[in-house]
């Protein structure tokens, strides 16, 4: 990767994909399930994997949320505008720092279930992706020990006076510190996510799907504004369905 690519970032060279083909509306999904019709089809009725699959999803839905919300930041500040305008970077950088997290324990909850037989046959990240999405994250969570100097594991290294001490948003990468993480890699993980929750609620592969308006879903927007849907829960169905997201 040429080094510019991990410094720059500009207008012209920006390159981070977008990911309206993965709904953020997981949970929404396996809610209706589980309200309307049981648990998902590749899930046994054990309370801890439902557990695990609930955060899974949830977390799943909160990356794809902080990813999207973080590129359309990137893409404020670096369009022409006059004078100095650093919010949006400063704001990409806080919705960048919450994707990775969200995504590295997404990712630690579909390899439990995995291990549990849930979801076995759904894709995988590679033992390089899901070290670079470690190391990135380790360092950005622990970051005050890596300035300080303070180095509890040979694998995670401080920082060097010539490094970014807070997560550095570039053309194709994010950097702190030494490590690196391309958007790329980080949109690969989420989408394994995604597929993997597909495979434990029995979407058939290859099921055809639209491009989804995620920058419309996100949780900025009210549902008061979203028009009347012609149905009137009963009270016992909004606590039935807000108990869901929670409890198995």
């Amino acid at each position: 990767m040429p080094r510019t690519d991990r410094v720059s970032l500009t207008r012209e060279a920006l390159a981070i994909p977008a990911v309206d083909h993965l709904s953020n509306n997981g949970t929404l999904n396996v809610l209706l399930d589980r309200t309307l019709s049981g648990l998902p089809s590749g899930l046994p009725p054990d309370r801890t994997m439902v557990g695990l699959f609930m955060n899974f999803v949830r977390l799943t839905d909160k990356a794809l949320r902080e990813y999207d919300a973080a590129r359309a930041e990137l893409l404020v500040y670096v369009s022409p505008h006059p004078g100095l305008r650093i919010s949006p970077y400063l704001r990409a950088i806080d919705h960048m720092e919450n994707c990775v997290s969200a995504t590295h324990r997404a990712v630690l909850n579909a390899r439990a279930l995995r291990e549990n037989k849930v979801g076995r046959g759904a894709p995988t990240l590679t033992q390089r992706q899901e070290e670079r999405l470690k190391f990135l994250r380790n360092a950005v969570e622990h970051s005050d020990e890596k300035i300080l100097g303070k180095q509890k594991y040979k694998s995670s290294p401080i920082f060097d006076k010539s490094d970014p001490h807070s997560l550095r948003l570039s053309n194709t990468s994010m950097v702190i510190g030494p490590h690196i993480l391309t958007y790329k890699e980080l949109v690969s993980a989420m989408a394994k996510c995604h597929r993997t929750i597909e495979k434990i609620r029995g979407v058939p592969t290859g099921t055809p799907s639209p491009d989804f308006p995620n920058a419309k879903l996100r949780t900025t927007v009210d549902d008061a504004t979203r028009g009347p849907s012609g149905l009137r829960p009963s009270d016992y169905l909004r606590e039935l369905t807000r108990l869901v997201v929670t409890h198995s």
